[in-house]
């Protein structure tokens, strides 16, 4: 787990701008994925830095390829374990930001971004303000990306209402 822990920090270096760490955590979470195929957090970040090292590509063809195999491990570890917050916020935020118009994927953020929301509904401590603050910003801008916008007026709304509440 120790290597895990350093393929995320390097992961989310990558997340930052910073080149090398996304293909150092990729080399090391393609090796644990090797050593553990159904770890659904391993294939997650495994997934996220395949769309980094996309984002990263020079050639065009090469950026969509590596997102869409990126898009399919992700996927593949939602559907390992659907229930689990940071595969559902590392999916959403890297749905959120490809472009609508290419990948489609508008609306597996807005799933992803909804299924938090709810499970802090039930639970208040399942998110922390600031993540719930987050998830609502990124719900909005999803649902702007997917053509909705009267669903992203609803959920910036919502932002208004969670603020005034945390304050009085």
């Amino acid at each position: 787990m120790k290597q895990f822990e350093e393929a995320k920090i390097l992961h989310y270096k990558g997340v930052d701008g910073d080149k090398k760490a996304v293909i150092k955590a990729n080399e090391m979470l393609l090796k644990l994925r090797e050593a553990e195929p159904d770890n659904a957090q391993i294939e997650a970040y495994y997934g996220s830095t395949l769309v980094l090292l996309g984002r990263d590509a020079v050639k065009v063809l090469d950026r969509a390829d590596k997102a869409e195999e990126g898009l399919d491990a992700l996927n593949r570890a939602v559907s390992l374990d659907s229930n689990h917050k940071e595969i559902r916020l590392l999916r959403g935020n890297i749905c959120l930001r490809l472009p609508e118009s290419f990948f489609h994927c508008s609306e597996t953020a807005i799933e992803d971004f909804t299924f938090l929301l709810d499970r802090y509904k039930e639970n208040s401590g399942y998110l922390t303000p600031k993540q719930v603050r987050e998830v609502l910003r990124n719900l909005a801008a999803a649902y702007q990306n997917a053509g909705k916008p009267d669903k992203a007026d609803t959920v910036l709304q919502r932002i208004v209402e969670f603020e005034r509440k945390k304050k009085g």
